[in-house]
């Protein structure tokens, strides 16, 4: 239980940026945590727990992203302050106009594009990561971040 309360809420944020979707993200989270208890003796002490379990969470977040194939609705964004990263009401603002602007975007790319950005920047996985993750090889893999990021440039201007 202490280990769930230490890193659930990270790791819900996390799941969360892949599937959008509440429902889904708390599912990774809990099938992450299920299978880190099954595989305990799998870790073996190289790295921090806390990334070995947000390695399984992310890949449970993918799977279920690739499973339901969800797309965020604008009236199924949530503003809510605990997902904001700023607190003053004028940052704050242009924070969401600019995350709505690049949410939209995001949106617009295939899924393929979505995931490889989504990892890169938001939960900061290198290429070799990467390439670990989606079962890619890592020519592929920065391949596909760098037409991603060319695809998402156009759609910002």
């Amino acid at each position: 239980m202490e280990l769930y309360q230490r890193f659930s809420q990270n790791l819900y944020y996390s799941a969360y940026r892949i599937v959008k979707n509440t429902e889904d993200a708390l599912d990774a989270v809990q099938e992450g945590f299920i299978t880190a208890f099954q595989r305990l003796e799998q870790y073996n002490g190289e790295g921090s727990f806390e990334g070995w379990l947000h390695k399984i969470v992310v890949r449970k977040s993918i799977a279920y992203y690739k499973k339901n194939k969800r797309f965020v609705r604008n009236d199924q964004l949530e503003n809510n302050a605990e997902l904001s990263i700023y607190q003053e009401e004028n940052s704050t603002f242009t924070f969401e106009l600019e995350k709505g602007k690049l949410e939209k975007a995001l949106n617009q790319l295939n899924d393929r594009y979505q995931i490889i950005l989504k990892l890169y920047y938001l939960e900061g996985y290198d290429h070799q990561e990467i390439s670990e993750i989606m079962n890619w090889s890592p020519v592929n893999c920065r391949t596909t971040l760098s037409r991603a990021r060319e695809q998402l440039k156009k759609l910002l201007i």
